[in-house]
């Protein structure tokens, strides 16, 4: 009870306060300089009494709250080892050589041309995780603690060939040559403890050669009541023969991973201590009970833990004092770590921290920048977004320059880097005056150049689409491109080639809003979002594919759309999420998770549906020419809005499509991602996968083709 008691405090603390805390926060926005830079430490005291001030500022605005109470004593400072201490090498534990896995040049894949598509991507050479990825022949998949190898070349050898179980749960992956690496976590708060240990049995449905399900059976839970600090598991796998996978090492890092990149052999994985993690060494965080004087500055620092294959240990502090900086507006005492760990050399890792509040990541193969925006509960504090960039040249990342923009960034997207500039897309939250009175919202984008440790804006459109907010934003080479929404969708093109004086140079307005964009070739853009009728914008909402031609850019056009649930309505995660969302361009491809809305829960569709008359050849799905695969010719392609026949009703799967700048968007085929035969109707993720002629679906269920 008295941990339940707790968390609720705890919660209180981190901004659930009072009218009175509220304004006690808008107050504090007078004691900033609003400058960006990062300052670094001078000494291991410094840092000390830093965290001191800033756990005692953050109790004191919890008692001011009417939450907490004001931390004991006046002149309580963290403990801290002594210099003849540090002396004696106690710094130097978690560093290690910077990593020797090579760094693409700009432009240079990681892989040859094979013909199997890959993880959505948003810089060429910067890897991205997801829960699936495969080198043509095998497909690698991580669910929860399990990460499956299942073959799919020739499909029908399909079947589950190894297994390997890690620690705690994810949905993070990557393939890098003949290795995995996995990205779990654990802990994280109070929970019961125990944990659930799931068994796996997959097998094979004889009936259907074609499907591999996956089955789990959960342990029994026990009632203790416990607490840790969340860890982030880095496991590295040794693929080299698929039935028999192998650990390489496994890193536990305190925190919970915000983002990774990988480029070459580098993984580069920022990870987050927020302020409410460190209730294990501040218990009385938020209550006159506080005390600082028994606590060491190492304690708050992020640990970590690693094992070898051969069964050797490591331990020690993520980073030291000497690896961490400060904003000169402090932002609390939690720690961001950027950890840059090399995959060749078996684990070895570097890294560098900011003692802040975690936003978002965007990489390119030279760079990796970080924001920070602070929010209140109410989400409307600091009207700013600080970037961090640091430097990954090197083979680990160095913190190099700051800069700060008006507004907040929507998500990676809303970056880009060309020419060693930075371009950033953001909004301006909306503002109310006396008797009502609203300004806002509107919309920017900026260019920011490295100069002397700073990002300084060197160029700059704002007030873009007043009254309405950013749904998406693609910078590509000279060019950008940004959709805003209120009620119907404009999508603006931006010139860049002049980094000083970027414009809106062409907007169109169709129906709906874009969340996604793809780039095709030089003159198109793929777009995938949501349609919103104008009679019912409330609740006929569909998923809609739509090309946009460029070529004059001041004038774009969409060239062809299509839409699934124009009536009964429809989701995808990859709305939300752009891995679910697959393009592959060498067959002019695309698939997406579509969950068609049911007028029933009880009418079960058809476990496989193709348009028109098609068939499943030998139980695979296939995809290309529509003469080949049996699949209805779509409409007259001079209806650009005609949308397909309707799904069935309860739909839940894979949709592909085949898109050409030329031939526009057509409905290939569904594969549907419900295994009945095993009780599961739904997925907590689907990815389509395309491998020569065949595209499979891939579920936390199962993999279907």
């Amino acid at each position: 009870f008295r941990y339940l008691l707790m968390a609720g405090t705890l919660l209180c603390v981190s901004g659930c306060g009072s009218i009175a805390g509220f304004l006690g926060d808008l107050l504090t926005l007078s004691d900033e300089t609003g400058s960006s830079e990062l300052k670094r430490f001078e000494s291991r005291q410094e840092l000390a009494d830093y965290f001191t001030e800033q756990i005692v500022a953050r109790n004191n605005r919890a008692a001011g709250s009417g939450f907490g109470f004001p931390v004991r004593g006046d002149d309580v400072a963290l403990g801290v080892v002594s210099e003849d201490a540090a002396a004696g090498g106690s710094d130097d534990l978690g560093a290690s050589p910077p990593p020797s896995g090579s760094i693409p040049q700009d432009g240079e894949a990681l892989s040859g041309a094979d013909d199997f598509s890959q993880t959505t991507i948003q810089e060429e050479g910067v890897d991205e995780p997801d829960v699936v990825k495969t080198d043509g022949t095998f497909l690698y998949i991580i669910d929860n603690n399990q990460v499956r190898i299942v073959r799919v070349t020739p499909p029908e050898a399909l079947g589950v060939v190894g297994e390997f179980t890690v620690a705690g749960f994810g949905r993070d992956l990557f393939l890098y040559q003949d290795k995995v690496i996995a990205l779990t976590t654990t802990g994280g708060g109070h929970f019961f403890g125990g944990g659930i240990a799931i068994g796996v049995l997959p097998f094979i449905d004889e009936d259907a050669l074609f499907d591999v399900s996956f089955d789990a059976r959960d342990s029994d839970l026990s009632n203790d009541l416990l607490f840790a600090r969340p860890q982030t598991h880095v496991t590295i796998i040794d693929v080299s023969t698929p039935d028999s996978p192998t650990l390489v090492s496994t890193t536990a890092f305190e925190g919970s991973p915000s983002a990774s990149r990988m480029i070459g052999g580098s993984l580069h994985l920022v990870l987050s201590n927020f302020q409410d993690f460190y209730i294990d060494v501040l218990p009385a965080l938020g209550t006159r009970d506080l005390d600082l004087s028994g606590i060491d500055v190492e304690q708050l620092l992020p640990h970590f833990r690693q094992t070898t294959a051969q069964g050797g240990e490591t331990e020690g502090n993520v980073l030291t004092w000497r690896e961490l900086s400060r904003p000169t507006d402090a932002d609390g005492f939690g720690v961001v770590s950027v950890v840059t760990i090399d995959v060749d050399a078996g684990g070895t890792f570097t890294a560098v921290g900011v003692v802040a509040e975690p936003g978002l990541v965007y990489a390119s193969t030279n760079a990796l920048y970080l924001t920070d925006t602070e929010f209140n509960f109410g989400g409307d504090r600091r009207e700013t977004t600080d970037i961090y960039k640091f430097d990954l040249r090197s083979g680990r990342a160095e913190p190099v320059a700051t800069g700060s923009v008006p507004g907040r960034i929507l998500n990676q997207y809303s970056m880009g880097e060309f020419q060693d500039k930075l371009r950033v897309a953001t909004t301006v939250s909306a503002t109310f005056g006396p008797i009502g009175t609203r300004s806002g919202p509107f919309n920017n984008v900026y260019v920011l150049q490295e100069t002397a440790g700073s990002l300084v804006t060197i160029g700059r459109v704002e007030n873009i689409a007043p009254g309405e907010t950013i749904q998406s934003a693609r910078f590509l080479g000279n060019r950008g491109y940004l959709v805003t929404f209120r009620q119907i969708d404009p999508f603006f093109t931006l010139d860049l080639s002049d980094a000083t004086n970027p414009r809106i140079v062409g907007e169109l307005k169709v129906p709906g809003f874009s969340t996604f964009l793809q780039p095709m070739d030089e003159n198109h853009i793929l777009a995938i979002g949501e349609f919103i009728s104008e009679d019912s914008p409330f609740t006929d909402r569909g998923v809609q594919l739509s090309i946009f031609d460029v070529t004059d850019f001041a004038n774009p056009v969409q060239t062809a759309n299509i839409v699934i649930g124009r009536n009964s309505g429809a989701f995808s995660e990859a709305l939300f999420n752009p891995k679910a969302f697959t393009y592959f361009p060498e067959r002019n491809l695309a698939a997406l998770p579509i969950s068609v809305f049911a007028s029933s829960i009880f009418i079960d569709p058809p476990v496989i549906a193709l348009v028109g008359d098609g068939d499943l050849v030998d139980g695979v799905a296939p995809v290309g020419d529509p003469d080949d695969s049996g699949v209805e010719a779509p409409p007259d392609s001079s209806d650009e809005t005609s949308s397909p026949p309707p799904l069935p009703e309860g739909f839940d799967g894979l949709v592909v499509f085949s898109v050409s700048p030329d031939g526009g968007i057509e409905e290939m085929g569904r594969v549907s991602t419900r295994f009945e035969e095993n009780g599961f109707f739904f997925s907590s993720f689907t990815r389509g996968v395309f491998i020569g002629d065949n595209v499979f679906a891939v579920t936390n269920n199962g993999v279907r083709g």
